[in-house]
């Protein structure tokens, strides 16, 4: 029982113990690791097939086992070469930077940097055909500084002080470069020119050139500035000219459009007054003709109502009309008349003893026809009179 115990409470830790040895001795001896920032080329060193595989490894674990596989690990990123002054440990500057010299025959040091990279996918070719280590970048430099020598030495003085020019010997240097290093396996990023130094000597010349140029330039730009002067006092007097041909072709104008405009409106005033008094005209035409037509109508209906009285007193109608004048005409307050003989009621006896018969001796007249004549003659002279139907 106490040997079972024992071997409960001691066995785990045992084993814990074993599986990290195990995992250690693993890791040190069957795998290796390729950081994020690396690339990996690996070499069989004992196997049929020896050599170096001509394959990149990327980041991540990789079979590594002792005496068979060996590694080689190279930086995958941009790097930099700094051509410049670099303090050392000695307490003075290292001289790292690109010595050059001119085509006029100066000595001039140039700071430059210089980004590259290994080509992606040919690392196994850098190691085979430079070798191990930091090699390439032994390489790199020395390209670098013989092209430098190469393109920069072909400058003169005034190039040193040309920003354009110096551009432009950078992308040249970086064209030639990048040529260069095709065959060992390295791309080249970009090539750019910090500063340029030159001898005191040289410095001076320089600059004396440099302010004679200046003058030249600031001589240049007062001859110019008073040439823009003549021009702008020239071009103050035609624009002075033209402002003023302008004003007077506008005041022109504006009196021509003044003049056009009354001679327009006299003229639209005189239509207007012309076709008002003609309108005016016709109107007072048509009045009279219409004025004219209702008179010739009047008389015409005056001289009709004429013609049926006479008609009418003519015939029966005649009689019958003198018999009531003389009915209208008779005084009844100075008349004795006896009811025995004459009954006043008896309209036919009455008209008949006031002169109207006929061939009978009677009288034959609608009481209708005897309304309208009496109507007829009691009308004021000179009005209309109807027709008796």
């Amino acid at each position: 029982m106490h040997l079972g115990k024992f071997t409960a409470k001691y066995i785990i830790p045992i084993g814990i113990f074993i599986f990290i040895t195990m995992f250690i001795i693993t890791i040190k001896f069957f795998v290796i690791k390729v950081s994020v920032d690396q690339v990996g080329v690996r070499t069989r060193i004992w196997s049929v097939n020896r050599g170096i595989i001509q394959k990149d490894y990327g980041p991540g674990w990789h079979r590594a086992i002792t005496a068979i596989d060996q590694w080689d690990l190279y930086d995958s990123t941009v790097q930099t070469l700094e051509l410049a002054k670099e303090p050392s440990r000695m307490g003075h500057d290292e001289r790292k930077e690109a010595a050059i010299r001119t085509a006029d025959d100066y000595d001039v040091s140039v700071d430059m940097i210089v980004k590259y990279q290994i080509k992606k996918g040919e690392a196994w070719k850098l190691r085979q055909n430079i070798g191990v280590g930091d090699r390439y970048k032994i390489i790199v430099e020395n390209e670098t500084r013989d092209i430098a020598r190469s393109v920069f030495g072909r400058m003169v003085e005034r190039d040193l002080y040309n920003p354009a020019e110096k551009r432009k010997r950078a992308d040249e240097c970086k064209i030639q470069l990048t040529e260069r290093l095709v065959p060992r396996h390295v791309d080249i990023i970009d090539v750019l020119i910090l500063e340029m130094r030159f001898d005191p000597q040289l410095e001076r010349k320089i600059k004396n050139i440099k302010l004679a140029e200046l003058d030249n330039v600031l001589n240049k730009s007062k001859t110019l500035a008073a040439e823009q002067r003549g021009i702008t006092q020239t071009i103050d007097a035609d624009t002075e000219a033209v402002a003023q041909k302008i004003t007077g072709d506008k005041e022109r104008s504006i009196t021509v459009l003044d003049a056009e405009t009354t001679k327009r409106t006299i003229e639209l005033l005189a239509a207007a007054d012309k076709y008002l008094v003609q309108k005016k005209a016709e109107g007072d035409l048509y009045k009279q003709q219409r004025k004219a037509e209702g008179t010739l109508l009047i008389k015409q209906s005056q001289a009709e109502g004429e013609r049926l009285r006479r008609e009418a007193l003519a015939g029966m109608g005649g009689d019958i009309i003198i018999a009531m004048e003389a009915a209208r005409n008779i005084n009844l307050a100075d008349i004795n008349i006896s009811s025995l003989d004459l009954n006043l009621l008896d309209v036919d006896d009455m008209a008949t003893r006031l002169g109207v018969s006929d061939t009978k001796g009677k009288l034959r007249v609608d009481p209708k026809t005897f309304k309208q004549i009496q109507e007829m003659l009691n009308q004021p002279k000179g009005t209309d009179t109807a027709k008796p139907k």
